[in-house]
């Protein structure tokens, strides 16, 4: 393993924390159009934006700057991929959590904020 092992360590709680808090109870209300601003809608766009932000900075840190728009994309689709994973996750497997459209559309709103924030921080 590479001597900058530790530099995983943000991204894998990032990514646990997500897991976690994706796969807890949950209680699922009516629909409301007041939800699509909601704050569970803001707090899957700054979960997804930073997990992008993560991603890219890991890949940063081991010199993975070949191709920085590949890993920028890559990055961004990773993320998103965990986005609809979990909503899946969460409607097949666990009781009160349900597959909702909103959810992901916010995670990869998210996704693309936080690629874009890296990419102008980089600048």
């Amino acid at each position: 393993m590479s001597q900058k092992w530790w530099l995983y360590l943000p991204l894998l709680f990032w990514t646990g924390l997500i897991v976690h808090l994706s796969t807890g109870p949950g209680i699922q209300v009516p629909f409301d159009w007041g939800d699509v601003f909601g704050t569970d809608k803001i707090g899957h766009l700054v979960f997804y934006g930073v997990h992008t932000g993560l991603l890219i900075w890991t890949f940063n840190n081991f010199q993975w700057t070949s191709a920085q728009s590949k890993w920028i994309i890559s990055a961004f689709c990773i993320s998103t991929l965990l986005g609809i994973a979990m909503e899946i996750i969460q409607y097949s497997f666990y009781p009160n959590r349900y597959f909702e459209i909103l959810d992901i559309i916010a995670n990869i709103i998210g996704s693309l904020i936080g690629a874009i924030i890296f990419k102008q921080l980089r600048r």
